[in-house]
C-alpha cells in the first residue's frame, strides 16, 4: 500500500500502526503545537470534546466548540486558532486517500464524503448528544485496537474506521449543507474568491489594494491577519493545490498544468511542487494513480 503521499506535518503523530492513518486521542491544543496555514494530501476529521477556538477552512471561518466535527478533506488550506482561556481538547483522524483504493460497491462512497464538504463548502457539524456519544464510542475502539498487541489488529482497525466513517456518513446524508461564512471585511471575501477564479494569471498586490481602495500595507497586514500567510504564501499554496487536482484528474503535460496553474516557467512549477510536497510532480502523479 502507497503511504509515500504527502502527510500532516504535526510532529507528535506517530505510526502507532501499519495503515495510511494517524490519530490524536483526546489531545489538548497548546499554541506551540498549532501550526501556521498548511495542507495536506491527507483527510482531517476532528471531534472536539472540550473548549472553544475557530477555524479557518479554505477560506471561510467557523466556531469550533464542544461537540463540533470539522470534516477537512485532502488539499485543503485550514489553521485552527485557540481561546485563550478555553483550549481545545479533541479526537483527530488523519487518513489518506489510498486507505480507500480498491474499495467497490456502497463502500466507494466513503471517499465522496470528504469531498462533498469541499464542494458544499460545509465544513463543521455540531453532533447532538445521541451522535456525539455515538461517534466517542467509535474513538474509544479505534484507539484501543491502535494501542493494543492484538492479532489482527491493523484489520480489526481499519474495520472499525470504516465503520464510524458510514456512521458519519449517515447522520450527515440527512442534513441540509450549511456554508461556512467566508473569512474577513466583504474585500476580502471579494478578494479571495477572485484569486480562486484567476488563480491562472499574474497576481498584483498593489492592483489588488486598488481595487479594494485601501493601502499596499493595510491590505497586505489584514491578508496575513485573516489567512495567516502573506499573499505570495497564499498564491503559491493555491496553485500547489491546483496543481496536483490536475495531475491526479487529467492527463495533461506538465508544460501544460504549470501555465493553467500560473506558475511563470516548468522549473517554476517544479520548484514550488516539490518545496510544498517533498516529491517532483511526476512522482506525485504515479502515487496516485
Amino acid at each position: 500500500m502507497k503511504h509515500e503521499l504527502n502527510a500532516p506535518v504535526d510532529l507528535r503523530l506517530k505510526a502507532e500502526i501499519d495503515l495510511p492513518f494517524r490519530m490524536l486521542y483526546h489531545e489538548t491544543k497548546l499554541p506551540e503545537h498549532e501550526l501556521p496555514d498548511h495542507f495536506h494530501d491527507w483527510h482531517e476529521l476532528i471531534c472536539v470534546h472540550q473548549g472553544e477556538g475557530k477555524m479557518l477552512i479554505d477560506h471561510s471561518i467557523v466556531d469550533i466548540q464542544a461537540g463540533s466535527l470539522i470534516i477537512i478533506p485532502g488539499n485543503t488550506l485550514h489553521r485552527t486558532f485557540q481561546h485563550v482561556d478555553n483550549p481545545l481538547t479533541s479526537s483527530a483522524f488523519y487518513i489518506s486517500p489510498v486507505l480507500f483504493q480498491g474499495i467497490g460497491g456502497e463502500a466507494a462512497s466513503i471517499q465522496p464524503f470528504f469531498e462533498r464538504s469541499r464542494k458544499t463548502r460545509s465544513y463543521i457539524k455540531k453532533l447532538t448528544y445521541e451522535e456525539q456519544v455515538e461517534i466517542e464510542q467509535w474513538i474509544e475502539q479505534i484507539y484501543a485496537e491502535t494501542i493494543s498487541q492484538l492479532h489482527l489488529r491493523t484489520y480489526a482497525t481499519l474495520l472499525l474506521l470504516q465503520l464510524m466513517l458510514i456512521s458519519l456518513i449517515r447522520m450527515t446524508e440527512v442534513d441540509e449543507p450549511s456554508k461556512a461564512p467566508l473569512a474577513g471585511p466583504l474585500w476580502m471575501s471579494h478578494v479571495l474568491q477572485q484569486l480562486d477564479h484567476q488563480i491562472h494569471l499574474p497576481v498584483s498586490l498593489s492592483t489588488l489594494a486598488k481595487d479594494a481602495s485601501i493601502s499596499v500595507a493595510h491590505f497586505s497586514r489584514a491578508f496575513k491577519q485573516h489567512t495567516g500567510m502573506t499573499l505570495t504564501e497564499y498564491v503559491a499554496a493555491r496553485r500547489i493545490i491546483l496543481s496536483k487536482e490536475k495531475l491526479v484528474r487529467t492527463d495533461d503535460t506538465m508544460v501544460s498544468i504549470a501555465e493553467a496553474c500560473g506558475f511563470v516557467s516548468l522549473p517554476h512549477f517544479y520548484r514550488l511542487f516539490k518545496k510544498h510536497t517533498g516529491t517532483t510532480p511526476s512522482s506525485y502523479r504515479k502515487m496516485m494513480r
